[in-house]
């Protein structure tokens, strides 16, 4: 008698719980609150895209997302090249992959139409786009994505967009937010992979049985969306808490226009030999390179105060440092280079427009919008006709 009312208890308790997730699974859809998860754990890069995973971005702008069968934010594409044709791989971070915006509105997405009038580059040849940003890359994981996902499109030039805000600091273990990624070290001319991202909790739990099922259900159920959203949250809030973090935080969060201690100057020198690099393995290839400098919210900040009290309080001598620094490593080393943020802050004074921001977050701060995203394409593809 009692085994019984313990199996009753037990099915009403299964009961209200299926219940209680039914209700918060209709109550998230009816208020369409979704927190879509497009990575997965990676054993060369750390983390990468989710094949076949979509959904509604909204943190920051709204935009739709769709991960492509070979886990790209892009659309489909065969592996074999057509014939006629002239194809154009974008290494990136999260400008590249570009979740606050649709595809259709990406920079890279608009350097077809926008090269259409290039004739000297693509000689009558139909131009085709392949999209390899992923948000939170640094060089490093651009440079491992081109060795080991790029090649099999047999592209004919290959596009870095570097976004100077975070891709330094992103190549260095000590900067660095996130440490379950791959860092390079260079000891007397030799390279090496640290994979000791291989043993952070992060990513144990993404690559374990548990934690790709969830991520897998999680594509169907917006209740394990939220309960993710939770985790990260409250992981952030104890990185937070912890002081060293916070200190190096202080010291180091705009030394990229002026790097004046050790780490930063080690971080500049890092990228730069990773850039290297990845020009090295596109000559080796055979194929072509270009190196971009995006811009950064306060280089192109159409308010002129707001600029001066940035660099003043920051003892900033020259915003633009990280694209002119570029710009004589690209020469020193026959890297074609493009830089874009100088034209994007005279357009944006001129025409008091904010090419980074959104309505749902802050005018001037985090990412290009629609509009930041078609001027900057627009300027690039007249660089890269230029070239030609």
């Amino acid at each position: 008698m009692q085994k019984i009312n313990l199996k009753k208890k037990l099915k009403f308790i299964i009961l209200i719980l299926i219940l209680l997730i039914f209700s918060i699974e209709l109550v998230l859809r009816l208020l369409n609150i979704e927190y879509p998860i497009f990575q997965k754990h990676d054993e060369i890069k750390g983390f990468s895209l989710l094949e076949n995973s979509s959904g509604t971005w909204r943190r920051e702008g709204k935009g739709k997302v769709r991960i492509n069968s070979d886990g790209l934010r892009d659309i489909e594409h065969d592996l074999i090249k057509p014939n006629n044709s002239i194809r154009i791989a974008v290494l990136g971070d999260s400008f590249a992959e570009a979740r606050s915006v649709n595809i259709n509105e990406t920079f890279w997405f608009k350097l077809k139409n926008n090269l259409e009038f290039c004739n000297n580059f693509h000689k009558n040849k139909k131009i085709e786009v392949i999209n390899f940003g992923v948000t939170e890359y640094g060089t490093t994981q651009q440079y491992l994505t081109l060795k080991n996902n790029v090649w099999k499109y047999d592209p004919d030039l290959v596009i870095l967009a570097f976004y100077s805000g975070n891709d330094i600091s992103d190549n260095v273990k000590s900067l660095s937010k996130k440490k379950y990624r791959p860092y390079f070290t260079f000891n007397n001319g030799s390279v090496s992979v640290d994979k000791t991202f291989l043993e952070t909790e992060p990513y144990k739990l993404l690559s374990s049985f548990s934690g790709k099922t969830f991520i897998n259900l999680s594509q169907y159920f917006r209740s394990l969306q939220l309960l993710r959203e939770a985790y990260v949250q409250m992981y952030f809030k104890r990185l937070k808490k912890d002081k060293k973090l916070i200190n190096d935080k202080k010291s180091n969060k705009f030394t990229v226009y002026n790097p004046g201690n050790s780490t930063w100057l080690e971080g500049w020198l890092i990228t730069e030999r990773i850039i290297k690099m990845i020009n090295s393995e596109i000559l080796k290839n055979n194929k072509e390179f270009i190196l971009v400098s995006l811009s950064t919210p306060i280089q192109v900040h159409p308010i002129k105060k707001k600029l001066d009290d940035f660099k003043n309080e920051n003892n900033i001598n020259d915003i633009f440092y990280p694209d002119k620094r570029l710009n004589e490593f690209s020469k020193k080393n026959s890297i074609k280079f493009i830089q874009i943020a100088q034209q994007m802050r005279s357009i944006a004074v001129k025409d008091k427009v904010f090419f980074h921001g959104f309505e749902n977050t802050n005018l001037g701060s985090g990412h290009w919008n629609e509009t930041g995203h078609e001027i900057a394409s627009k300027l690039i593809s007249e660089k890269i006709c230029n070239f030609y």
